[in-house]
Parts: C-alpha cells; structure tokens; sequence
C-alpha cells in the first residue's frame, strides 16, 4: 500500500495531545522525541489510528545502499517503463555538485542498482503519485528477479550478509519461515497506492500538503487488507447485467475514452448503455478508477475491471460528494480511465480499434 509521502497526518505527541503535518516526517519525529518504540512506534501508532486503522505486525526498513546492492546482486532488473523519466540534475544527497542526468526511455529496460534507485525516487517533472507507482514497478521486478534465480532457498544467507544494512524486528530464527511464505504468496502480491483518495491543500502556514478523503481511504485500505479473492474471481468470470456505464478520459491521450467504449462492446455489452466523457473533475488521473455510483452494481465493476485490467483495489463506491458533482448523470458506474491504463495490452479484445475518434 503506498501512501503519498506529503499526506497530512495527525501525529500524537509524547506527552499527550496530537498535531497536523506530512506523514513522511513521522519517522524523525519519533526518533528524536524518543517516543516509545522510537521512529517506528510513532508510525505505527499514526497508521493504527483513523483513517487507516491499519495493525503494522512487523516491519522492514532498507537503507540505499543495502537497496543497490541486493539489485546488483540479482544481475540488475528489468522494469517494464511506461513513460519517459528525465532530471538533468538528479542526486542522492543534493549536495553542490552531487548529481548526475536520469533519462528513462518507454519500455523494458534493465537497471543496475544504481539506476534503479534513481528511477524509484526521481522527483523532476512528476508528482508523488508517480513516484509511489515507479517505487512499486522497482520492487515488482525485484520480487521477480529473485523467483526466476530461486533466491529464496538460500535465505539464511542472503539475510547474514545483508542484515546490517536492514533495520527489522523480524527474529533471525523466522527469515526461514518469512522466506517460504514470501515464496508461496508471490502472485496474491498486489500494489495500491491511496493517492486516488488524497486532494492537493494549502495550509494556513502555506505548505503544500495532500489532505485525504476518509471514507475513500477506508475503502481502498479494506480492499487491500480483506481477504476477497475469491469472491472477485468468481464475480470477474459472470456475465455483467445491463446498468449504465460512462467511461471518462482523465489523461492526455485523445479517444482514449471511445476506444474502450469501443473495446468494451466488442466484448458483448450494449452500445446503448455506454457512453464517452471527460473526467467530470477536470485533473489529468495518474491512476484508473471504477466507481460504483450507486453502490448496487460491484458485481459488474468486478467484471470491467478484469476486462480492462485494471486492479479490484481501485473499484470502490461513489463518495457523497462525488455522488453531488456528478447531478443527473445517469450513470450507475463510472470509468474513470487514468495514464497507467494500456490499450494495446488488451489483448483479449475481440476488435482491433485503437483509441480515436
């Protein structure tokens, strides 16, 4: 689950009491409050609160270089690119001088670690969201790469030699067992990010921050932590039952929203119960959505999200507000299709249209 790093918090003091302020600087301020449990005892007790009523069990921290080296290690990864990456000036300590140029091309490219640490965290001409998606594009490969060469055999090894550079209250007695169940469980790993339910704000000191939408923040939380797999795969292979349903482009690509209209009645729905829009909000989305308007049709928001592949963590249900904006909009299900979405991977489409139009 990936949480935009500038999302404002409520973080509980010491002493009593709480404030506001970024979620990325939780960890520093646990450590130097010497809160209980430190760094790690303040992030846990910010993200077991509301509205991310999470229970961290166990944690994992990996420093840079302890993250470059288990890269290298593998022979480098092979990240599947979707747009160009590009800072003249990228650094790792931003100190005068300390940089060197990250230019990314589209498509499968292999990384060393070095590479791939500058791609996961390269901030130059994106926004968090995009961030968070290249981080979890890096740690997929990763997690790849180690299957393919059966690593995690050999795991009592791998953790003596990188255990100094991981911060971990897993025992050394349990890699063992974390190492067979990470082995077991590789395909049931899925990425999410709550930057769907987050909306740029100002505060009153003049930061630039992300508030979060609560209600959407616990749908998507219980999306990733309920255990539902099951019931969407079952739900994934029905026939959908005819409800109206709007696709709306929110990204930069033109007809992009009458191709998978197009896509999705070569697919046998009825032409008469779709439609093409714009995003009723009018932003450029880094991330797709469907949306349940009325919250009676998940059935059939299961079902387009297998065919246009989009994650079942981002079908939710329409907030109240969300409900208000849209005003006679007919629709009982909405599309809304974001730049991570690929037209030509569909390729169980039964036509052969490519967006225009």
């Amino acid at each position: 689950l990936g949480i935009p790093r500038d999302l404002w918090v409520s973080i509980p003091g010491k002493g009593g009491g709480s404030y506001k302020d970024r979620i990325n600087t939780v960890y520093v301020a646990g450590e130097n409050a010497k809160y209980d449990g430190g760094g790690v005892g303040l992030l846990k007790d910010v993200l077991a609160a509301d509205p991310f009523d999470i229970k961290i069990d166990k944690y994992v921290i990996i420093d840079l270089k302890g993250f470059e080296s288990i890269i290298d290690d593998l022979g480098g990864i092979d990240v599947d690119v979707p747009d160009r990456v590009y800072d003249p000036y990228y650094s790792e300590t931003e100190l005068p001088g300390d940089y060197f140029p990250v230019d990314v091309e589209p498509g499968v490219q292999h990384m060393d670690g070095k590479h791939a640490l500058a791609y996961a965290r390269v901030r130059f001409s994106s926004d968090d969201l995009d961030r968070i998606q290249r981080q979890q594009r890096v740690i997929f490969a990763a997690i790849a790469k180690a299957n393919s060469l059966n690593v995690l055999k050999n795991a009592p090894s791998l953790w003596s030699k990188y255990k100094d550079t991981v911060k971990t209250d897993v025992a050394d007695y349990e890699i063992p067992k974390y190492a067979v169940l990470a082995a077991d469980v590789k395909d049931n790993i899925h990425a999410v990010s709550l930057g769907p339910a987050t909306a740029p704000y100002t505060t009153a000191g003049g930061a630039e921050v992300l508030v979060g939408n609560t209600e959407m923040i616990h749908q998507i939380v219980e999306s990733v932590f309920t255990d539902k797999a099951a019931d969407v795969a079952a739900q994934a292979s029905a026939t959908p039952e005819p409800v109206r349903i709007e696709v709306q482009n929110g990204t930069g690509t033109e007809g992009l929203a009458n191709g998978i209209v197009r896509y999705i009645i070569g697919r046998g729905y009825p032409a008469n119960d779709l439609n093409a829009a714009n995003v009723f909000d009018g932003q450029s989305h880094s991330m797709s959505e469907i949306i349940d308007v009325t919250g009676k049709h998940r059935n059939n928001a299961y079902i387009l999200a297998d065919w246009l592949k989009i994650p079942t963590s981002n079908v939710r249900v329409a907030t109240a507000s969300e409900r208000a904006a849209m005003g006679a909009n007919p629709a009982e299900i909405v599309v809304v299709l974001g730049t991570d979405v690929n037209y030509a991977q569909l390729t169980t489409s039964p036509t052969t249209d490519t967006p225009g139009g």
